[in-house]
């Protein structure tokens, strides 16, 4: 507020004490308040911004967001503060977004596999669709198949003889019933023959620390998930579940190439606002997300993991949600998933 306007304030304030123009004193203010607010909203952002992430700490997206993030702080000046929600397979984190002030002060990070079971869970109130709007996407990645590494299996037909031959000795973990592991593992039982018993946690994390452990012997999960254990010695690879193989195991080949056909699955990270975000802090948040994306830095941690970056605007984002779901809608049909 400039000297002048206050001057006047002050003028019509102290009038107003003798009883004196007390409706223009409250206008003033009234006035003051407003040009505050609209400095304020257009600043943004000049708060810290929440993050929820729909999984267990140790998931998959953990340290993908706090890199990203940390990146974006960088940008904006803000920080975000990041809170892990995990439960029916991201149900709990959407319903806590979708709830939020849509002011662009709450966000989400959705993996494909965490999107897709919550929106078609039948379990959200509304349409589904419209609960979320894309952000931005983050990266693009493939599927890798790993089991337990006593099991004496090291390749995709190794395992598909391996269950032949104890049709009750193979349990495969995902992050929640409808999610890409879910659906991937009920494909290749039907493809293969198999009788793989699904086991569903609450994020992807706690079931590959299972597999390492015996508990389970298999999971499908990112490059981000299983690298580090892979390089360790933890968990083995066998097969990536894509439709080409992943820049971080380029000697591991496809599901496709050791024989069983039709089994191909493209994931992605991406971050969504609760639906009604003004469209123009979207597009801060969606520019400061692709400036982070072509660091090199960032490209490095990125192509350690198997990912690939993928900027681009909400609305390519957008697009590519509607036909994942699509897709993963025909599947679930196909072969009659229960979405409980």
């Amino acid at each position: 507020m400039t000297g002048g306007v206050q001057q006047q304030c002050l003028q019509q304030f102290a009038r107003a004490a003798s009883g004196l123009l007390l409706s223009g004193a409250l206008v003033c203010l009234a006035q003051t308040v407003l040009a505050q607010t609209q400095t304020a909203a257009g600043s943004y952002p000049f708060k810290p911004i929440r993050m929820i992430i729909p999984v267990a700490p140790s998931g998959g997206s953990d340290a993908l967001v706090r890199m990203v993030t940390a990146k974006v702080t960088e940008r904006l000046g803000q920080a975000f503060i990041v809170e892990n929600i995990s439960g029916a397979a991201g149900l709990l984190a959407v319903q806590t977004v979708a709830k939020a002030v849509p002011d662009g002060y709450t966000l989400i990070i959705c993996s494909s596999s965490s999107y897709n079971s919550t929106m078609l869970s039948g379990k959200l109130e509304g349409d589904a669709r419209k609960l979320l709007m894309p952000v931005a996407q983050l990266t693009s990645q493939a599927s890798i198949m790993s089991v337990n590494v006593s099991l004496p299996i090291n390749s995709l037909q190794d395992l598909i003889a391996y269950g032949r031959k104890n049709p009750d000795g193979l349990n495969f973990a995902s992050s929640g019933i409808g999610s890409a592991a879910h659906l991937i593992g009920e494909i290749i039982n039907q493809r293969a023959g198999l009788k793989m018993v699904h086991v569903p946690y609450k994020g992807i994390g706690p079931g590959v620390l299972d597999v390492i452990s015996g508990r389970v012997q298999v999971v499908f999960a990112s490059p981000s998930a299983t690298g580090q254990h892979a390089r360790a010695g933890k968990i083995r690879p066998i097969a990536v579940i894509s439709a080409k193989r992943s820049s971080s195991l380029p000697d591991l080949p496809t599901a496709i190439e050791q024989g069983l056909k039709g089994v191909e699955w493209a994931g992605w990270f991406g971050i969504l606002a609760p639906a009604g975000t003004p469209r123009q802090n979207v597009l801060i948040l969606n520019a400061a997300i692709n400036q982070a994306l072509a660091l090199p830095d960032v490209l490095k941690v990125f192509a350690a993991d198997g990912s690939d970056p993928a900027s681009g605007t909400p609305e390519q984002f957008g697009e590519m949600l509607n036909n994942g779901l699509d897709q993963v809608a025909r599947i679930i049909k196909d072969l009659n998933i229960r979405m409980e």
